[in-house]
């Protein structure tokens, strides 16, 4: 079986379970496991690849909780290390009555992964997926990421990237969080954003427009998430608007990264694959997350998939 790896932050998400209400606002809230990587890699799991999370969590009952939710998804967590005196990222969530989300975050042990934790175990890896939410943020993490990204160059390994650009993480980092999304597009086989990410990098204001330039920047496949209205897939040759199946939202957490997990274990398994059947069935994943509350345990399974179809 290929061996993808999904490097970044695994961390506890508190939903809020007063939905409608802001974080300020709320009363209680529900532990769920999460973080943009973990989500990918159990979707990718859940579908048919061999998926590692590397990645580091404080030795902490957060990073315990972490580790036992990764294993019960098939993810391999042999990357996944616990710090001693640090303390497992969290990220505190509110829901809308649409199903969109407000994050705050309480950063700590994910900004710490060194690419000297687990260098010598690269070279089994198919894929490398990169769509950590935090780091382009200052830190070793996002020296790793460089670092995991020359590797996979150098070396001929598939690359997708997945910005997923958070608001209140680089209100006032933009032109940063532009550069090193920039700086990954360019390497990338596939590259997944949403509309709001797409005109940020691009500098456009209408999506076609900016899909095309960042095509440009030299991204094999570009597929911008449009809610409701599908997926957007660009190459050098075509343009083509992939419509999904419309679902009753509760919850958009996760959805986007169990969207990149499914486009990753297609094309791990079936590179030959047309981009847009891939996302077809990519869009009735993400659309599935987003029937139940919290991200990495709602990712469904192909069987699951089958009857939404």
């Amino acid at each position: 079986m290929k061996k993808v790896i999904c490097p970044g932050e695994a961390l506890i998400d508190f939903v809020s379970t007063d939905v409608g209400k802001s974080l300020e606002n709320t009363n209680g809230f529900v532990k769920k496991a999460g973080g943009a990587p973990a989500n990918v890699a159990s979707a990718i799991s859940k579908l048919g690849a061999e998926a590692y999370f590397a990645g580091t969590v404080g030795k902490d009952a957060f990073g315990a909780f972490i580790e036992t939710t990764l294993k019960a998804n098939n993810i391999n967590t042999s990357l996944l290390f616990k710090l001693e005196n640090h303390s497992t990222t969290l990220a505190f969530v509110s829901l809308m009555e649409d199903g969109e989300r407000d994050f705050e975050f309480a950063r700590d042990a994910d900004s710490l992964l060194s690419i000297d934790m687990f260098k010598d175990k690269l070279e089994c890896f198919d894929l490398f997926h990169f769509g950590s939410a935090t780091a382009f943020l200052e830190g070793e993490l996002k020296k790793t990421y460089y670092k995991l990204k020359e590797y996979a160059v150098e070396n001929n390994k598939l690359i997708t990237f997945d910005a997923n650009y958070r608001e209140n993480l680089f209100a006032d980092k933009k032109e940063e969080f532009i550069k090193c999304s920039v700086d990954f597009i360019k390497d990338s086989f596939i590259v997944k954003l949403s509309e709001e990410e797409a005109l940020l990098i691009s500098g456009k204001n209408e999506v076609k427009e900016a899909a095309q330039y960042i095509v440009k920047l030299g991204c094999e496949n570009l597929i911008i998430t449009l809610g409701k209205k599908g997926s957007l897939v660009t190459t050098k040759k075509t343009q083509v608007l992939v419509p999904t199946k419309e679902m009753v939202m509760i919850d958009a957490t996760g959805a986007g990264d169990a969207f990149m997990g499914a486009v990753i274990a297609q094309i791990i398994n079936k590179p030959d694959k047309d981009i847009v059947e891939i996302v077809k069935l990519a869009n009735l994943v993400g659309g599935i997350t987003t029937t139940k509350i919290g991200a990495l345990e709602s990712i469904p399974t192909w069987e699951e998939v089958e009857k939404y179809k």
